[in-house]
């Protein structure tokens, strides 16, 4: 089947899509503030990745994009030690910050091209039963036209 141009748009409510990852990326910074005395500088980024994937999952890469965008900033302040402060990146925060952002937006890219061939798939479902609706239709009506129902004669 020929590729359907229209595969971007699977997701009817992109404004919705990016309202929640803002939405999203607030839980997940909610919970992992909370869980902050128990954990500290373990698992930075476990909760905003979650989100992240959601997000793709249901809205697709342009707001799982914005979830990145806002976490990283988030995430560096409040769960990378030192705890609530910018400070000197070092190799260790870029190589978290590195893996999180790569891992996260591959994912999100594979999330969407998934999303896009379900799509796909879907609209060749449709296509293929309207044609084969018209297909029996028309095979009706060729079949009346070939054999006309026997007229009935007045004795």
């Amino acid at each position: 089947m020929k590729h359907n141009l229209n595969a971007y748009r699977w997701c009817s409510n992109k404004g919705a899509g990016y309202r929640n990852a803002v939405i999203g990326v607030f839980f997940a910074f909610c919970v992992r503030y909370a869980l902050q005395p128990q954990i500290e500088e373990a698992l930075p980024l476990f909760f905003f990745q979650i989100n992240t994937i959601v997000i793709a999952f249901f809205f697709g890469a342009g707001p799982a994009i914005l979830t990145v965008l806002l976490s990283v900033p988030l995430m560096s302040y409040f769960f990378m030690a030192p705890f609530g402060e910018f400070t000197v990146v070092d190799s260790r925060d870029i190589s978290v910050l590195f893996v999180y952002a790569t891992y996260t937006l591959v994912v999100c890219f594979l999330v969407e091209w998934l999303r896009r061939e379900q799509y796909n798939a879907k609209m060749a479902i449709l296509v293929s039963e309207s044609r084969f609706k018209l297909m029996v239709e028309g095979d009706a009506k060729i079949r009346e036209l070939l054999n006309p129902p026997p007229t009935h004669r007045p004795n």
